[in-house]
This record gives C-alpha cells, structure tokens and sequence, in this order.
C-alpha cells in the first residue's frame, strides 16, 4: 500500500511546485525562438513610446496602452504556462503578501514624489504623463492603467524567464533590464526608476511564493495609488 506523504515530503513537494510556477527550475530555453520575447518587446516599446508622446485627454494614449497589455497577454497566452501562473491554494495568504508590499512602496513613492516636486526636469514629465487620468477620463485611465499592469507580471515576472536562456538570476535580471528599458521609452526619468524597484519586489515575490499573485497586487495597489495620489502630490510643480 502507498504511504500518505510525510510532512517533509510535501514541504518539498510545495516548494518543487512554487519553484516551477515561478520559472526558477524552468528548463533550458536555449531552443526556444528569440523572437518570442523579442517581439512582443519591440511591440511593447512601440508602443509606450507612442502613448507617452499622445496628447493629453486624446485616444491614442488609451488606444496604444491596451495594445501594449494585449501583446504582453497574448504572449503570456502562448508560451508563459498559464494553469502554472497562479497556485489556488494560497491566493489569500499570496494576495496579502501583496497588499503589504504595495502599500509599503506607495508610501515610498508618495515621499519620493514630495521629494521632487519641486525639480521640473523629473516632475515634469510625470505631471505631463498623470493629465491623461486628470482630463476627466481618469475611470478609463485606472481600468487601463490595472490591466497594463497585471499584463506586464504575466510576460516580465513568467513568460520572459521562461523563454529566455541561462540560470533563473540571469534570466531576472535580463528581465528586468528589458521591463526598464521598455519602460525608458514613454520619455518619463522617474519611471525608469520605478520599473526597477516594482520589478526587483516582483521578481522577488514571484521566486518566493511561486505564483504571481502577490507581485499582481503589488504592482496594481501600487499603480492605481499613484494615479490617485500624485497629481496632488505634484500640483506644486
């Protein structure tokens, strides 16, 4: 008879299959194309480079940001595993996670932004970026703004270390390197740095739950209190 697993035996079980859904013990991706991460990258800058030049309360804005989610997700769709992206059996405890570590850089940002305020050559830009949401369209906006970030986790934190080649570090750091650079190209400083720091907690959180729930909440508590919370915070600039 089959002896019922020991608890050590499903801690190990439990860590093999976090460490599988967050891409860490992937196998080698030397046989994968390079164009399937290349693609939707070049797309994504694309992209964000138009939306970040769109004039303010316009739809090419709003138009080239669901683009650039509808690539990251199709990508996701294709080759990030999707049944392998989340762990159902610890949403809640993975979704608090989260929370926590939102919240915590929403008040970082939030200091950062009283920090800068007053330095146009990085204020400037955000302030330029934040009058798409306060042009009378900042439902649309938020709703944008959260599918462009869950969209972002689902290619950068799975499908890009998926796909790329080499140890699970290089991997995250190459993805993490693109996810700024990409970012770089909607002409915003301060977002660069953000993409760093957002990106490092992620890639963290999703190597250590296994699962992309938490770096999903992370990064729309995060997202959605910046859109609400800077435009006052800059409105000396």
């Amino acid at each position: 008879m089959r002896q019922p697993p020991t608890g050590r035996r499903r801690a190990e079980t439990g860590g093999a299959a976090g460490a599988a859904a967050s891409g860490e013990h992937a196998p080698p991706a030397s046989r994968a194309p390079a164009w399937r991460w290349l693609v939707p990258v070049a797309l994504a800058a694309a992209g964000l480079f138009a939306a970040g030049r769109a004039p303010s309360g316009g739809g090419v804005f709003m138009a080239a940001s669901c683009a650039v989610a509808v690539v990251y997700t199709i990508a996701w769709w294709l080759w990030g595993c999707p049944r392998r992206t989340l762990r159902a059996h610890r949403l809640g405890r993975d979704a608090l996670r989260g929370l926590a570590w939102g919240a915590g850089l929403a008040a970082v940002f939030a200091a950062g932004a009283l920090a800068v305020r007053g330095i146009p050559l990085l204020a400037g830009p955000v302030a330029h970026l934040l009058e798409h949401a306060t042009a009378g369209h900042l439902l649309p906006v938020a709703i944008i703004t959260a599918l462009s970030g869950i969209a972002e986790e689902l290619f950068y934190r799975r499908t890009a270390l998926l796909l790329l080649p080499g140890r699970f570090r290089t991997r995250a750091l190459v993805s993490l390197g693109l996810y700024m650079a990409v970012s770089a190209t909607m002409g915003v400083p301060l977002l660069v740095f953000a993409a760093a720091a957002l990106g490092a907690a992620a890639t963290a959180e999703a190597r250590r739950t296994g699962s992309l729930t938490s770096p999903i909440v992370m990064h729309l508590v995060w997202s959605l209190a910046m859109l609400m919370a800077l435009p006052a915070l800059l409105q000396a600039v």
